[in-house]
C-alpha cells in the first residue's frame, strides 16, 4: 500500500483505505477497485490523494480511533459551528430598532446550544477514552482532508495530535480532555471570516490579511461565553502565539501562553504544513518534523517539541523512501523505539525496476542501511504555480505559516 496523488490513480486500482466525508461518513470502503466514475466523485470531494493498495498489503495502518468516533467528532464540531452561527443571527436581530423582546425561538436555541455543547464534551471524551486505551500511540500515517472541507477535518487531527502529546507530557484525564476541547474548536474564529479568503490561492492584501489575523480573537469571543470553560477559550485565543513572543494577536511570549495552546500551536503548525490546502502544497512530515524541531525554543515549547518529536514519525507507513543503497522502499511499519528506523519494504532496484519478490528489511536491526530521503510525495496538481509560497516565520504568520 501506498499514497498516490489523485491525479495518478488509474481506473482498475484498489483502494487501500476508507474515504471519510466531511464529517467523517464513509464515502467509499477500503478494497473496492476504482472506476473512473468513483474517481470523478473523490475528485469533485475535493481529495487530492488516496491510499492505493498494490501488493504490499501487509503495510500496517496506525489508526489512532475508529471511523465511528471520528464521525461522531466531526458532526459535534459541525453542530457547534452551526447552532452558534444561528444563536449569533438571533442576537443580531434582537438588537434592531424596534425589536422587542426575546427574539422568536431564542429558548429553543439555548436548549440546543446546551446539547451541542455536551456533545463537544462527550466527543472530546471519546477521542481520550480511544488514545488512553492504546497501549502505544503514534502518529504515524498521513491524515488526507478534502480541499473542500478542510477545516473539520484538520481540527479533529489537530485534537488527536495534541491529546497523544499531551498524554507523553503526563496530563490526567481532565487535562486532555480540556485540552481536546480546545484543540478540536481552536480554529472556530475562522467562521467568523469569509471563506473566500482562506480559499484565495494568491496573496492576500494588507486589509485581508488584518481580517485572517482576527480569527484567533474572534474564537476566544466565541468559545467564553459557552459552558465549556474558559481553558478552551484560550487554545483558541492563543494558538497562534509564539514561545518568542512573535505571535498573534498579543505577541505572548513563553509560558505566559496557556500550556494548552502551546501543545495546539505545535500539533496545528504540523498538521497544517503536512496537508494540502487550495493555496500551499503540503509538506512532507520529515520536511514539517524538522521546522518543528529546528523551531523548539524559538516558535515553540521545547518541552512540548520533545514530547512531539516521540509520537511523531517522520517517515510515515504506506510512504516512499530512497535507502543508502539506492534502492526504493515503502514503509511497511514503524519501530516504536526508534521513528527513524522502521520497517521497511524494499520494491525497486537502484536503476528503478521493480524486484520480483520484495524484501522486507526492519532498519532497526541493519545499522548499515539509511533512509537518505523520501522518494515522492503527493500534492495537489499544479498547486505551486496557484500560488506564491509565503514565509514561514512566527513572527509574520497568516494563514500561508505554520498552523494557519
Amino acid at each position: 500500500m501506498r499514497i498516490l496523488p489523485i491525479y495518478q490513480v488509474q481506473p482498475g486500482m484498489r483502494l487501500g483505505r476508507s474515504v471519510q466525508d466531511q464529517e467523517g461518513r464513509l464515502i467509499i470502503a477500503a478494497g473496492i477497485t476504482l472506476n473512473r466514475r468513483l474517481l470523478s466523485l473523490l475528485e469533485e470531494q475535493g481529495f487530492t490523494a488516496l491510499y492505493i493498495a498494490d501488493g504490499f498489503d501487509d503495510v500496517e495502518l496506525p489508526e489512532l480511533v475508529s471511523l465511528e468516533t471520528k464521525h461522531e467528532v466531526m458532526k459535534s464540531i459541525r453542530q457547534f459551528v452551526e447552532i452558534e452561527a444561528l444563536h449569533a443571527k438571533r442576537l443580531t436581530l434582537s438588537l434592531l430598532p424596534g425589536h422587542l423582546g426575546p427574539s422568536p425561538g431564542a429558548n429553543m436555541i439555548s436548549k440546543a446550544r446546551y446539547d451541542v455543547y455536551m456533545n463537544v464534551m462527550k466527543a472530546a471524551e471519546m477521542l481520550v477514552g480511544d488514545i488512553m486505551s492504546r497501549r502505544e500511540v503514534l502518529i504515524g500515517m498521513v491524515d488526507i482532508k478534502s480541499l473542500r472541507d478542510y477545516s473539520f477535518a484538520h481540527s479533529v487531527h489537530v485534537a488527536l495530535i495534541a491529546l497523544v502529546v499531551g498524554r507523553i507530557l503526563g496530563y490526567n484525564r481532565r487535562e486532555l480532555r480540556e485540552l481536546g476541547i480546545g484543540a478540536l474548536l481552536h480554529d472556530v474564529g475562522k467562521t467568523a471570516v469569509s471563506t473566500s479568503l482562506w480559499l484565495k490561492p494568491g496573496e492576500l492584501t494588507r486589509e485581508e490579511f488584518a481580517i485572517v489575523r482576527d480569527h484567533p480573537e474572534a474564537g476566544f469571543e466565541i468559545l467564553r461565553k459557552t459552558s465549556l470553560g474558559l481553558l478552551p477559550a484560550h487554545v483558541a485565543y492563543q494558538h497562534h502565539e509564539r514561545w518568542d513572543g512573535s505571535g498573534y494577536p498579543r505577541g505572548l511570549r513563553g509560558e505566559k501562553i496557556t500550556g494548552y495552546a502551546r501543545v495546539t500551536a505545535v500539533c496545528d503548525a504540523f498538521d497544517a504544513m503536512t496537508s494540502d490546502r487550495p493555496y500551499k502544497a503540503a509538506k512532507h512530515p520529515l520536511e514539517a518534523l524538522s521546522f518543528i524541531v529546528a523551531n523548539s525554543g524559538v516558535l515553540f515549547d521545547p518541552r512540548v517539541v520533545g514530547a512531539f518529536s516521540r509520537v511523531v514519525a517522520p517517515f510515515p507507513v504506506a510512504t516512499g523512501v530512497i535507502l543508502s543503497t539506492d534502492e526504493t522502499a515503502v514503509v511497511k511499519r514503524l519501530n516504536p523505539h526508534n521513528l527513524e528506523r522502521p520497517v521497511v519494504t524494499v520494491t525497486r532496484d537502484p536503476e528503478g525496476n521493480y524486484y520480483p519478490s520484495p524484501k522486507t528489511i526492519d532498519l532497526e536491526l541493519h545499522p548499515e542501511i539509511q533512509i537518505v530521503s523520501y522518494a515522492e510525495w503527493y500534492t495537489a496538481p499544479n498547486i505551486d504555480e496557484m500560488l506564491a509560497l509565503g514565509g514561514l516565520s512566527g513572527g509574520t504568520a497568516d494563514r500561508r505559516a505554520p498552523g494557519a
